[in-house]
């Protein structure tokens, strides 16, 4: 997976930081940029994706926002 761009970040319930990113091939992933030190979720790791915040794929392509826009 090869991340194009940041999109936008969360803080989660936990205290951690997520950051969902776009990949190159479209999809939209939430990785875990940074696990607070009293999270208690052993999923938890810093660069692990979290499938249960990840969309399936990015609603609307670059190209078709700014046909949306017109």
């Amino acid at each position: 997976m090869r991340i194009l761009r940041g999109l936008s970040s969360r803080l989660l319930p936990c205290g951690c930081l997520a950051g969902i990113y776009e990949t190159y091939d479209g999809n939209v992933v939430t990785i875990l940029d940074e696990r607070d030190e009293t999270c208690r979720d052993r999923r938890h790791v810093n660069g692990n994706v979290l499938p249960d915040l990840c969309p399936a794929r990015a609603s609307l392509s670059r190209a078709d926002s700014t046909r949306a826009d017109r």
